[in-house]
């Protein structure tokens, strides 16, 4: 047996060793990823919500609806509103954070079709006769129950803002 008989023979089975390699590694990458990462994608972080804001002006001043077109359904205890800068006439200036049974929403769970509305008579003092929203800033969050985790869902800015 000469040394070139020797070489051929090496070339396939390194050939076939490096082929189960790169066959096992991939298997691994691919296993780790599902079945590592599926747990961290089901049932945590933030929910995936769609809200639209309308913007509109009648004899109490500026009112925004804010509607829930789509997404996933949350708890309405999670989901918080931060309206600031709104000028309350007869009152002042407001920046607060209000929850969404204080905006109008009854039901306990968020949904398509959910409507809050930011009007004089949900975020002024009984006192103030109109509502300014020029300059303002209105913010909707989650946050988790334990307030661990939180992130903003929409974002409106006023006019004048």
């Amino acid at each position: 047996m000469n040394a070139r008989d020797t070489q051929r023979g090496v070339s396939p089975v390194i050939g076939v060793i490096l082929m189960v390699a790169i066959t096992v590694l991939l298997a691994t990458t691919v296993a780790t990823f599902f079945m590592g990462y599926e747990d961290s994608l089901t049932g945590m972080g933030a929910p995936t919500v769609a809200i639209s804001g309308e913007f509109d002006v009648d004899s109490g001043g500026h009112e925004l609806a804010l509607e829930f077109t789509g997404g996933e359904v949350v708890a309405r205890e999670n989901v918080k509103v931060q309206v600031s800068n709104a000028e309350c006439l007869g009152h002042g200036t407001v920046s607060d954070r209000f929850d969404l049974g204080e905006l109008g929403v009854s039901a306990s769970e968020v949904m398509a079709g959910t409507r809050a509305d930011i009007a004089v008579g949900t975020v002024c003092p009984p006192a103030a006769s109109r509502l300014q929203l020029s300059g303002t800033e209105v913010t909707v969050s989650w946050l988790s129950s334990d307030g661990a985790d939180g992130n903003t869902l929409y974002r409106w800015r006023g006019p004048g803002a």
